[in-house]
């Protein structure tokens, strides 16, 4: 198209021009000394024209001349390139084929070829891992650190990973040190330090990653949390273990303030409250989570709670049924509580709206506790029995509510009471 308007153009300017020339043809003279040149002025036009297409066509030539040499080079450049660029491509299609062998050998032959082999060298290392030539992984790894100028952070990034796939944790420990001094807070970097750390059992250093990870945006939300709730509940349990409140206290006040509204890092933490033998902090965090967001995990770990205020923890319960009321769980619960509080009635009647809500083997056996306890040695076999066959085939073929024997005379059932408004009544049926 611009070849067509430069045609048209000069067409033009040629007819404007002879035109020209037809009225007033025109004429130049040329004198030096004694010597004088007279020409029409058409033919001085046509003969500049063609000597400055002359002078463009030499200097064109002698510039291609000189540069012969460097345009020879880049050539060859451009051909190496394409025949690494060929190589990796097959050789990383030979890798997703597991082909390790061959990929590995079209790998290393385009690296040779080529300007820029790091990509090949690293790939190479990869198919001999998977060959389990470690050695060959290692000459890959160095031959790629001194390919070109700027891959060290890919190399040292590549060597890691591929020590951890091998279970060298010692080495890719060093390799990731040395790569935090050298790119510190790279995505990739990180995410292998998280690795590192949760397959050393690290919890610690794990948990201090996070936040790193978090303002790399290195994982998803999702995949975060999921790590977060898994280090904080190891973390938990290490210094439960040694004994050491302050340690907890200061690891669970570091988490954001949104982790410590999860369920899933609330219940380590009251667990490890509990095994340092401080319920009544457990039940305040308990509580306060159970406020914001209903979670049946620990409205059941608040039943196992040794608390000071046995009764004030019933009340606390108690409360809940207003919203929960057939709850097999929270029931359950209850009926721990009461236990602990040794209100045998009151326990006997939430296990057994417990049962009947939902039949458990944990909720057997407390209520099987609670008839031995007050005597009903026949209805607490049956709560075990039924309790084993529950855990056994996940059912029952039978009423879930143990038959209690007719009273005496003018004699009531042991632990047998009426309910008061909110608490469920027992039946002797």
């Amino acid at each position: 198209m611009k070849s067509l308007i430069v045609i048209f153009l000069v067409l033009i300017a040629s007819a404007i021009a002879t035109l020209l020339f037809m009225e007033e043809p025109g004429y130049v003279l040329f004198a030096y000394g004694d010597m004088s040149v007279e020409t029409s002025m058409a033919f001085y036009i046509v003969a500049m024209v063609v000597a400055l297409l002359v002078l463009y066509g030499v200097i064109r030539f002698l510039v291609g001349l000189f540069g012969l040499p460097g345009n020879m080079s880049a050539r060859r450049k451009q051909k190496k390139a394409l025949a690494c660029q060929k190589g990796l491509a097959l050789g990383m299609a030979e890798m997703t084929e597991g082909r390790w062998h061959k990929a590995e050998k079209l790998l290393v032959q385009s690296a040779r070829r080529g300007d820029s082999p790091t990509l090949n060298y690293l790939s190479a290392a990869r198919a001999a891992q998977a060959q389990g030539a470690y050695d060959r992984r290692d000459e890959y790894l160095r031959q790629a650190s001194q390919a070109e100028a700027g891959a060290e952070v890919s190399v040292g990034l590549t060597q890691a990973e591929l020590q951890l796939d091998h279970g060298e944790t010692g080495p890719a420990t060093s390799t990731l040190r040395h790569m935090n001094d050298v790119a510190p807070g790279h995505p990739q970097l990180l995410r292998l330090r998280a690795r590192l750390y949760r397959e050393t059992g690290d919890s610690a250093s794990l948990l201090n990653v996070l936040p790193e990870l978090r303002k790399a945006r290195a994982l998803d939300n999702e995949a975060l949390n999921e790590l977060e709730a898994e280090a904080f509940s190891a973390r938990a349990a290490e210094l439960a273990s040694a004994g050491d409140l302050g340690k907890l206290e200061g690891t669970w006040v570091s988490l954001p303030k949104t982790s410590r509204s999860r369920n899933e890092l609330v219940e380590p933490y009251a667990r490890a409250l509990i095994n340092l033998n401080e319920p009544d902090r457990a039940e305040v965090v308990l509580r306060s989570s159970l406020k914001q967001k209903w979670n049946e995990r620990l409205v059941e770990l608040y039943g196992q709670l040794n608390v000071n205020d046995t009764n004030r923890a019933i009340s606390v319960a108690e409360g809940w049924l207003r919203e929960h009321r057939r709850d097999p769980v929270l029931l359950l619960t209850l009926g721990r509580l009461c236990k602990k509080g040794k209100a045998w009635g009151k326990a006997r009647g939430y296990l057994e709206s417990s049962v009947n809500a939902k039949p458990t083997p944990e909720a057997y056996r407390e209520l099987g506790e609670i008839l031995d306890q007050v005597g009903e040695e026949k209805l607490a076999q049956d709560a075990y029995r039924k309790g084993l066959q529950v855990a056994v085939d996940g059912s029952l073929s039978e009423p879930v509510v143990p038959v209690a024997p007719k009273p005496e005379a003018g004699k009531p059932l042991p632990g047998r009471r009426r309910g008061k408004m909110g608490q469920p009544r027992l039946s002797s049926a």
